[in-house]
């Protein structure tokens, strides 16, 4: 009789009603809540200074995704301040969960969910973070391909201008199905779409490559020889309009 009264003197002595191992185990999950939050806010802040001292945000504003983030009223370093952010809450809140598993056998499904959650997370950071500099690098080379050669015609700068869109879509394509792999989201139909836009781009470049091929020698017979039709049709017509007056 006495050992079960110490007992359970010792399971309430918190408060004198709050099983001490369930006290404990709450604290630590708000402990761990008030940090994580702290320590995203703090990353945060340190993320955007960084970014703006060093020239990241002015950086991010050449890019097509920097350009979109802008219109969105977010910068660099305010996207990525916020992105890191929530993160760090999310994997405090779930191992704040985790953390209540082990308070009581009623909440032990908390357990599966926050492991599987914390789990993933890596994985969609990963997937994020590849998506976003891929993005970020196929606009840099798009661009700098399109400036690379000067071109001192309109229909030279016309055809680089589509050989860099082309180039920026299928290196689009090819980071998104990259980062959702990461991502561990099935992209199956990704890939059967690919092999049809691999065979539908193998056919425009080699047209493309028969139209230089043939425009380069024929552009000036060709526009020589449009410009003696219009010149002789313009004649033709002088000399109806002379007639029809005499």
């Amino acid at each position: 009789m006495s050992a079960t009264v110490n007992s359970t003197t010792t399971q309430t002595e918190v408060f004198g009603f709050i099983p001490q191992g369930v006290f404990y185990t709450v604290l630590a999950a708000v402990v761990i809540i008030i940090v994580g939050y702290v320590v995203g806010r703090l990353v945060e802040i340190l993320i955007k200074k960084i970014s703006y001292t060093t020239g990241l945000d002015a950086f991010f504003r050449k890019t097509s995704v920097g350009r979109a983030l802008l219109r969105s009223g977010y910068t660099a370093g305010d996207f990525l301040g916020l992105f890191v952010k929530w993160v760090i809450y999310i994997a405090a809140i779930f191992y704040a969960l985790l953390e209540l598993s082990y308070a009581s056998p009623n909440l032990a499904f908390l357990y599966d969910t926050s492991k599987s959650v914390l789990t993933y997370l890596p994985y969609l950071v990963s997937g994020v973070i590849i998506l976003i500099i891929g993005l970020i690098m196929v606009d840099w080379i798009s661009d700098y391909f399109k400036r690379s050669y000067p071109a001192n015609d309109q229909y030279a700068q016309a055809l680089l201008n589509f050989v860099g869109d082309a180039f920026r879509f299928i290196l689009y394509y090819m980071v998104i199905t990259i980062a959702l792999s990461v991502m561990k989201v099935d992209v199956t139909i990704l890939y059967i779409f690919a092999q049809g836009l691999a065979w539908a781009v193998a056919i425009g470049l080699g047209g493309v490559a028969i139209g230089l091929v043939l425009a380069v020698p024929l552009r000036e017979p060709l526009r020589r020889f449009l410009e003696r039709g219009w010149d002789q049709s313009g004649s033709r017509d002088e000399r109806r309009g002379g007639d029809g007056g005499g």
